[in-house]
């Protein structure tokens, strides 16, 4: 069984749009201009700085998965289960059919604001941390004030978020304990208690939007369930502001569900290489452009 995988923010990368910059996919084009016509002049001609501001980075990921997504279908490629990873989840929602494009692109770049506006307000930051005991790790952080596990993104990584007076405290006394530290370039402690503002705020605008039920099975890595039915899936958006990202837990349970070929749908090829951390010869391809389907199709 095959699962299409979405990756999250992060993944976002100089000239991603060029391959889709044709009539092909013009209904989304029109739809990522109407919402913001700057969202595709930034990843064909800005600077490094503007690529990674979240009210742009958001929107562009999810529009090149979404239209990875709708370019593998309409070549009769389709997935026996999606998952999203944090961002991604909006992509593997839409690939269910639990809302269209159109709507899913406006929610993404309302949550990519938000987030802005919020972390503006809250000081913090993330951290990658690699290596150590994970246990022992969640654990020490019950000792200091505002920091929490974001992301369990592999056995050996995870995902520091919180106070950044706090973890330099924290980094003082465990940095021994770890292999390495690499402080990620985010604008705030996102999947944290600390993002709550910004979970009332999404609310007033997801509240009125109509979710349908999905038509592929969805496995949520909010939640590590499958996703039944639209008002699942509405709490899942809301409660991603300030829980953790349970990507080894979600990988494992496709695994238990039979899933052996899993394919990254997006810029990048993050969680390519998590998965292949998480799980052991198994078979994991990704697509960044239509032309990569070429390759993904040959290896059947």
């Amino acid at each position: 069984m095959r699962a299409f995988i979405f990756p999250g923010q992060g993944s976002q990368s100089f000239g991603m749009f060029s391959p889709f910059l044709n009539q092909d996919f013009e209904y989304f084009l029109e739809e990522i201009r109407k919402i913001d016509e700057n969202i595709i002049k930034v990843y064909q001609d800005g600077t490094e700085e503007l690529m990674r501001k979240t009210i742009y980075s958001q929107p562009a990921i999810f529009s090149i998965s979404c239209m990875l997504d709708y370019y593998l279908k309409n070549n009769n490629f389709y997935p026996d289960f999606v998952t999203g990873h944090s961002l991604g989840e909006y992509s593997a929602f839409c690939s269910a059919g639990i809302f269209d494009f159109s709507v899913g692109l406006r929610l993404v770049y309302e949550r990519g604001r938000i987030m802005q506006e919020i972390s503006e307000e809250v000081s913090g930051g993330m951290w990658a941390v690699i290596g150590g005991d994970i246990d022992k790790i969640r654990e020490s952080l019950k000792d200091f004030e505002n920091l929490f596990i974001a992301n369990y993104n592999s056995h050996e990584q995870i995902i520091i978020s919180g106070s950044i007076e706090s973890f330099q405290r924290w980094q003082e006394i465990f940095r021994s304990e770890v292999k390495r530290i690499i402080p990620l370039s985010v604008s705030g402690p996102f999947h944290s208690p600390l993002m709550g503002k910004a979970q009332d705020k999404f609310w007033e605008i997801i509240k009125e939007i109509n979710f349908r039920d999905p038509e592929i099975p969805v496995i949520s890595s909010t939640t590590v369930s499958e996703v039944e039915k639209a008002e699942d899936a509405k709490e899942i958006l809301l409660k991603q502001f300030t829980s953790s990202v349970f990507w080894t837990d979600t990988i494992s349970k496709l695994n238990s569900l039979g899933v052996d070929e899993y394919i990254e749908v997006g810029p990048g090829k993050v969680l390519q290489g998590l998965v292949k951390k998480i799980l052991k010869d198994i078979k994991i391809k990704g697509i960044e452009k239509p032309e990569d389907f070429l390759a993904l199709k040959g290896e059947e």
